[in-house]
């Protein structure tokens, strides 16, 4: 049966289950009696998505644009603002027009 070393990946034969170096890198493989299924875990720790069973990680949350940045007109303070027409400027207290929003807002 052909095996794959867990160090070096190189590929070699064994001839059956039992614990085999590699010839190439000389790690020690441990090979079961069922080659083609993993156990659910190894070690106490579980084995990679997909493998015997484990589930697949969720997939990731969907990205968000990130909120606009403006510059304030009386001291060139850059900030982050949300959906809102007019943002008090964190450094200087200036009203600013963000261009966002809605005018009643204001």
């Amino acid at each position: 049966m052909m095996v794959r070393c867990g160090a070096c990946r190189n590929q070699f034969e064994v001839p059956g289950a039992g614990r085999f170096a590699c010839p190439v890198c000389g790690s020690v493989n441990v090979v079961r009696e069922s080659a083609g299924t993993a156990p659910p875990n190894m070690g106490g720790y579980p084995t990679a998505p997909g493998v015997a069973g484990t589930p697949a990680p969720p997939p990731p949350p969907p990205v968000t644009a990130p909120l606009p940045r403006i510059e304030c007109p009386e001291c060139s303070f850059s900030f982050l603002v949300g959906d809102i027409a007019v943002a008090t400027c964190p450094n200087c207290g200036a009203q600013v027009r963000t261009g966002l929003g809605s005018p009643e807002e204001e």
